[in-house]
């Protein structure tokens, strides 16, 4: 049983370092955000989306490890806490819990805001393209229909840029 306490205590520093990569990745970004800066951002999507993953596979292997722990002490499956497991933790392994816990909800704090501003800019960045959009890609409109079924003159097209150039 001892080496399934190494274990979970080994993932969790995995899943604490990596979480602390993403906020600092999540900082990054919201600089890059305020800069307009697209080809950096797309970099730094591409590393979170890729530490998101081995969160998910750390994520899944710390499950089942808390699993087993839980199943072998006679306790219920399914959604397991640390909180928990500190219950059936040597005091060792407790404080190491302990820490992992505040380290974890500290980042989780910091993260939080971060995210809600990155989201925040991203959507007015995107306000901002489509109004461009729009405004290159808009036509003059007229009348579709004239008294008595006479056709009108088509209106001319607005172009965001001069032919006669």
């Amino acid at each position: 049983m001892k080496d399934r306490w190494e274990e979970l205590l080994a993932v969790l520093s995995k899943m604490l370092s990596i979480y602390q990569a993403i906020l600092t990745l999540s900082k990054k970004k919201h600089d890059i955000l305020v800069a307009a800066k697209p080809h950096e951002l797309e970099i730094v999507t591409k590393q979170e989306e890729l530490l998101i993953v081995q969160i998910g596979k750390l994520e899944d292997l710390r499950g089942k490890i808390m699993d087993e722990m839980m199943a072998a002490h006679g306790m219920k499956d399914g959604e397991v806490s640390l909180a928990e497991l500190k219950k059936i933790a040597p005091p060792a392994v407790v404080e190491q819990i302990e820490y992992y816990g505040k380290e974890f909800g500290s980042i989780m704090t910091e993260m939080v805001p971060i995210n809600k501003l990155n989201t925040e800019l991203i959507k007015q960045a995107l306000g901002f393209i489509n109004y461009n959009i729009n405004l290159l890609s808009q036509t003059a409109v007229g009348t579709t229909y004239a008294a008595k079924g006479q056709t009108t003159q088509e209106p001319p097209k607005r172009t965001a840029f001069d032919a006669r150039v």
